[in-house]
Formats: C-alpha cells, structure tokens, sequence
C-alpha cells in the first residue's frame, strides 16, 4: 500500500474549495476522505461548487460529496473510502475530530473556523492546508506543526471586524478553483513526506495573473507556536461554522 492508499484526510468544507480540492486528492488515490459539512446545495453556488448540480438543490452537501468523490476514484481506478459528516466543527471537539486523521484540508469560509483548525490541528500535530478567497483573489497555506509557521504566525487571530466572505462580496469560480487545487497539491506533498511545503504561502490575482509563493517564517511570539495554547479551544470561541 502506498503512502497515498494508507492516508486518512479530512475535508472541512463542501463548497467552492472543497470541491476541486477534493476531487484531485480522490483522483490522485487518497485510500480515506471524511467529508464535514451541515450545509445544503443551494443554487447560487453552484458556479464554484463543482461536486454538485441544479439536482442537487436543498440536498446535504456532506453527503452529496462523500459519494461524488468515490465516483471520482473509481473513474480513475483508484479505491476510496468515503465518509460523510453532517455537522460542524466545534471548538469543543475539534482537536478530538483532526486527531483521527493525517492530515486536513480547510475550506471554510470564515476566520473563526480556520483559526480553530488551525489551533486544534497545532495541538493535535496534525498538518493543515488551509485556503481562502473573495472576488478575484485568493491564497492558500500550509503548516506541518513542529516544523515551521501555522496560521496565527501569519494573521496573528480572527480579525474583531470580520471582512467579508465570499457569500457577502462573491467570488469568481475559478479563483477558488484554483486554491482548491493548490490545496490539493500542497495535501500531497506532505503526505508523500515533503515537509517543506510547510510554511509556504500562494497567493492568486486572477485580474492580473499573478501567482505568487513565498516562504513564511515562525513568528517567536506566537502564542500557539509557544504552546501556550494548550488543552480545548472551547473557551477562545463562539461556536464556529464551515
């Protein structure tokens, strides 16, 4: 069995990241992926959220998704096992639920939810590769705990003035087509023992085409690199939502 048929991930998001990020990981031959979702299709995204169709309207994403994934193993001759999820992730049980996996891919689309997986995969040493993205642009991360920077290295904590997601501004399908794949890649690298992919952060300007990489250092003052962020997240959150 490979590196790849043994890896167990988890997919937080059904949306317009979790999608095509998804979808490649399936392909590629991941042997286990759990979906977590409590959303519905709904036909206004369905321009981004490329797992579903006017069919699928009103339906559970989670579930929708764990099967369309298989789909797309099989398809390529690849054998999956596929597990839906319909619920959140809560800070009271989010180290418990990433504990369970080697590695988590994060399309949520809110700051509460990402620094919580964030916060939770640090604790639980579990890599994340995290992304997001609003109108034309767009950036994805990735942090292998022990091993270089996580999320708060690079924004420090949920902004107190929430800027917009993409629901509220909208965003163009193939900007978070692209970060889902990027996520893909960088899900892949880690899991076939490329560490270095730690730390990198992409950004995307589809307006002007630029793709860009660079390197994100630990930030010394990082409480949670610190490991002062210790035991349940429950207390620094309000309930978060995918």
């Amino acid at each position: 069995m490979t590196r790849l048929e043994s890896a167990r991930v988890l997919l937080v998001g059904a949306g317009g990241l979790g999608s095509p990020a998804g979808i490649v990981l399936a392909r590629s031959g991941i042997g286990h992926i759990t979906v977590i979702d409590d959303d519905t299709v709904d036909s206004s995204n369905l321009h981004r959220q490329i797992l579903f169709s006017d069919a699928d309207v009103g339906l559970s994403k989670a579930g929708l998704a764990a099967d369309r994934l298989q789909q797309e193993a099989q398809r390529c001759g690849k054998y999956l096992t596929s597990v839906a999820r319909e619920s959140r992730v809560l800070p009271a049980s989010a180290i418990e639920i990433v504990n369970d996996f080697d590695l988590v891919v994060e399309g949520a689309d809110n700051f509460a939810t990402k620094f919580l997986l964030a916060d939770a995969c640090a604790i639980a040493k579990v890599p994340l590769v995290q992304a997001g993205a609003v109108r034309w642009v767009g950036w994805a991360f990735a942090s292998v705990p022990g091993r270089g920077p996580c999320l708060r290295c690079v924004f420090e904590d949920v902004p107190r003035d929430q800027p917009e997601t993409c629901a509220e501004a909208g965003v163009v399908g193939p900007v978070v087509g692209a970060m889902g794949a990027l996520q893909a890649a960088l899900a892949i690298r880690i899991l076939l023992g490329d560490l270095s992919a730690g730390g990198e952060l992409w950004s995307y300007r589809a307006l002007d085409g630029q793709l860009r990489q660079r390197s994100v250092g630990s930030n010394p003052s990082c409480p949670l690199c610190r490991g002062e962020l210790t035991g349940t997240p429950a207390e620094r959150y309000a309930p978060a939502l995918i």
